[in-house]
């Protein structure tokens, strides 16, 4: 008779397994922070673009310039013995000068007889007087726009992007009668080529708005609860969760930092750190995305419940506008208070730790010291 009961053993086991695995997804996801739209990712990467002046820069740009994965430009470090964060991969390449950052070279700061130094900022590591020449510079640029778009962000932008542009001046074509050939047997009637292109057309771009209004909905609905918590209970693992999904363009309030349990800093490139965000913004973008995503719901609804002979001429035009003009309105505060933030505290940072003797970086790279046998140009 044991074998129903090893029966019975064996199913609660295998149920229990898929349960736990279930939960652990389903906890992934809700963890996950993705981009909340299209027009939020633009303005965050545009907003952390690197400038002509960080193309010039031998160590804290030019080749050295990476995009993490949101596709925001950043530098990578990485922390010393001490726990102190230096720059990594940093050799110059200019026509005059070959120079590397070591971390030995700035554990000696401080170490003299007078008052104690105060410790390097990123920036200030990668100071120097040489710079790229034009060539170089434009180099680098075409090397950081190939970076940018070979990622997994980066590519994904720019194939969304590239069908929302291409499909959209198509239907704009369209409409102005570009295409003679179309307004047969007239302009206007209902089997006409041209009718049935601007509705084809209109049920791409709507397939296309659902992938980020559906898509991310979740995420959207999900910062929407964090920020009730946020800001009506002060709730400090709320803005935590808030904070990190918006780490590009938002910086919290004082109390989130201040008292017993408050948040540390982060490394920045500068040293500095960015004034606390106003949280009416925060609250904006997110209403903006949740708001883009009711006005997807209902545009939506008319495409598919609706023909293109009953459905409202009004409609398509009208829920397509204002579904891309709130996400449109969120994307360009977060460009706004993005660049205002890279403009304190410098690009992004992507902090990768050395493994203990072995000198080596968690994730395949070696220590700034293990590069010596890297080539760089150098001049003479």
């Amino acid at each position: 008779m044991p074998e129903p009961e090893t029966t019975t053993t064996t199913t609660t086991t295998v149920t229990g397994r898929l349960r736990k695995a279930s939960i652990t997804a389903a906890d992934a996801i809700l963890n996950f922070n993705p981009q909340p739209g299209m027009w939020a990712a633009t303005g965050t990467a545009i907003a952390y673009a690197p400038t002509l002046t960080e193309l010039r820069e031998p160590l804290a740009g030019g080749e050295n310039i990476e995009f993490n994965e949101h596709g925001h430009s950043a530098r990578t470090v990485m922390k010393d013995e001490g726990g102190i964060p230096v720059l990594s991969l940093t050799r110059t390449a200019t026509a005059t000068a070959t120079q590397v950052v070591q971390p030995e070279d700035l554990e000696k700061q401080g170490t003299g007889t007078g008052p104690p130094q105060r410790r390097q900022t990123l920036a200030q590591q990668a100071e120097t007087e040489e710079k790229h020449n034009w060539k170089e510079t434009l180099g680098n640029g075409f090397k950081a726009a190939w970076r940018f778009v070979s990622s997994p962000t980066g590519f994904l932008m720019t194939i969304y992007g590239l069908n929302i542009v291409a499909w959209g001046a198509m239907l704009f074509f369209v409409l102005l009668g570009a295409a003679p050939a179309m307004n047969h047997p007239s302009k206007d009637a209902l089997n006409s080529p041209r009718k049935k292109w601007i509705e084809i057309d209109s049920q791409i771009l709507n397939a296309l708005f659902c992938v980020t209004g559906f898509g991310l909905a979740p995420w959207r609905f999900r910062d929407l609860y964090w920020l009730i918590r946020a800001r009506r209970m002060r709730n400090r693992y709320a803005m935590k969760r808030l904070a990190e999904q918006n780490k590009a363009w938002f910086r919290p309030p004082a109390w989130y930092f201040d008292g017993e349990g408050g948040e540390e800093r982060g490394v920045t490139f500068t040293g500095e750190y960015a004034p606390a965000t106003r949280m009416w913004k925060l609250a904006f973008v997110v209403w903006m995305m949740v708001w883009n995503t009711l006005f997807q719901a209902v545009l939506a609804a008319m495409m598919w419940g609706f023909n293109r002979f009953n459905r409202p001429t009004w409609s398509t035009g009208t829920f397509i506008g204002l579904g891309c003009g709130v996400s449109l309105m969120a994307g360009l505060m977060m460009w706004w208070e993005g660049r205002k933030v890279k403009k304190i505290e410098g690009p992004a940072v992507k902090i990768v730790e050395r493994e203990a003797q072995t000198g080596h970086f968690k994730g395949g790279g070696v220590a700034v010291g293990e590069r010596r046998d890297v080539g760089v140009r150098g001049g003479g």
